[in-house]
């Protein structure tokens, strides 16, 4: 174990701690620096978390603020930077990333936290490529936590990814342990293990252990993911009324006799929202597509 962060957490900074810094386990510290002293040579890194035991709880978005904590401060020193590593560099839905992304200043970190919903492997995929396609100029490190390493798709498992990580329980459900693959070991596990997901076909490069403890204070990163769960359900929302206002409009026009009553039944809502949708309708907030 190596230490990191000394001037950042002087002893006392948190609980139990005996000595100023974090500890890290050596060889990801290594890893983290070589990614660290060549971002800025116009490239672009990915990193991906995930459990292949398939289970929630793991650490993986605390593991993943520790090695982006831990590669901001050493991008700082090997390239006198001042870059910081905070709640701003984390996002928790694919469609955010863009968003926040061309905002960071080059060579960032930047974390997409694991996010539970059906189409969750889908907009990944669409926000991957927005971002390689207009975000490689800022020479970002991108970690995206994922549950399941065969679901990403396999241009970014085999291809655009660097490493990745597999955060696991070890005995009674003890947190705190991983395994480390680097470039060639992940394509081997991705290639060999897909089929049949098989995560015993290839073996880490190494094993570790991380401690307890995110870089952000676990109050502002519970606050931060909660707003954004509330910002994903009024967008959802929002969107689904939009649908159907516009469904509505385009049955009126093209079956002007349809009674409202069978136009309820078709949207599976009830009689009494139609009236809302012709509200909405009459001052204008539904485009005719």
């Amino acid at each position: 174990m190596v230490k990191y962060c000394i001037e950042k957490y002087p002893k006392g900074s948190f609980k139990g701690q005996q000595t100023d810094g974090k500890y890290m386990d050596g060889y990801l510290h290594e890893n983290i620096t070589l990614l660290a002293r060549n971002i800025v040579k116009d490239v672009t890194f990915l990193g991906v978390m995930f459990s292949s035991t398939l289970e929630v709880g793991t650490g993986k978005s605390t593991i993943a603020q520790q090695v982006g904590e831990a590669y901001t401060e050493q991008v700082n020193k090997l390239h006198g930077l001042n870059l910081t590593f905070d709640e701003k560099n984390i996002v928790f839905r694919p469609e955010k990333l863009m968003e926040i992304a061309p905002n960071l200043p080059k060579y960032s970190c930047i974390v997409l936290d694991e996010w539970d919903e059906k189409t969750y492997f889908d907009k990944l995929a669409l926000a991957l490529r927005q971002f390689f396609r207009k975000c490689r100029q800022l020479n970002l490190f991108m970690i995206i936590i994922i549950p399941d390493f065969f679901q990403l798709p396999k241009g970014y498992a085999i291809s655009r990814s660097v490493f990745a990580i597999d955060v696991k329980f070890s005995g009674e459900f003890d947190k705190g342990f991983f395994d480390f693959y680097n470039f060639d070991k992940k394509k081997e596990l991705y290639i060999k293990g897909k089929k049949f997901y098989n995560y015993g076909v290839a073996y880490p490069n190494f094993k570790g252990r991380f401690p307890d403890g995110y870089a952000v204070p676990r109050e502002v990163y519970e606050k931060i993911k909660r707003d954004d769960f509330v910002e994903a359900d009024i967008v959802e929302v929002d969107t689904k009324t939009k649908m159907r206002d516009n469904i509505y409009v385009n049955l009126k026009k093209n079956f002007p006799d349809m009674m409202e009553k069978e136009i309820a039944g078709l949207l599976n809502i009830d009689n009494t929202l139609i009236s809302k949708i012709k509200k909405r309708v009459a001052n204008d907030l539904v485009v005719d597509n």
